[in-house]
């Protein structure tokens, strides 16, 4: 066996240099002759006498956006918002969530209330909420509560909870929901 193991540490001696090599050749600055001169300094000169100039007017910059991540404007629903009691706000919710209105429903979350346009963000925002997949289950079971009834509102104030009895593993869902200028929009889960 010792007759191989000198080749074999002569070879890894050779691709170890190699592989150093190969790191000082990319560490090291690119040398390109024909800038060679570029890069020397230029020699000693005796400085010419300075010319007066004109003064250059100072020129206003341009406004720069403040925010180049701005979410574009989204279309708002067609569907006016029916927020005027928690009742009409959760049938409403769960028709826009059959046309997969997420304007609609944005305008239902309670962390968008009171904006005059909408974006995509918020359109978004919406579609976690209330249409993404893995969310569908539990709404499912919301609407089959909703159908059979089979719900509890308890209203404090500007806040309110509507306990669905949905059933199975899960039990019950508990909705918020807050007041905010005389209507309505949904606060969590």
């Amino acid at each position: 066996m010792r007759p191989k193991l000198k080749p074999m540490l002569g070879l890894g001696a050779v691709a170890g240099a190699v592989a150093i090599a190969g790191i000082a050749l990319l560490l090291l600055p690119a040398f390109d002759p024909a800038n060679a001169s570029a890069s020397a300094p230029p020699p000693a000169a005796a400085p010419a006498p300075a010319e007066p100039r004109q003064p250059t007017p100072v020129q206003a910059e341009e406004p720069q956006p403040e925010n180049n991540n701005v979410s574009p404007p989204a279309e708002d629903s067609a569907w006016p918002v029916t927020n005027g009691t928690v009742i009409d706000l959760l049938s409403g919710a769960l028709l826009a969530r059959e046309r997969e209105d997420r304007a609609w429903l944005a305008r239902t979350m309670a962390s968008l209330a009171g904006k005059t346009v909408l974006v995509e963000d918020d359109l978004h925002a919406a579609h976690r909420q209330f249409l993404w997949r893995s969310i569908a289950p539990m709404w499912a079971h919301i609407a089959q509560a909703w159908n059979e009834r089979n719900y509890e509102l308890l209203e404090d104030g500007d806040s309110a909870e509507l306990v669905m009895q949905v059933g199975g593993a899960l039990g019950e869902a508990r909705l918020k929901f807050v007041r905010i200028d005389s209507a309505w929009y949904f606060a969590g889960f």
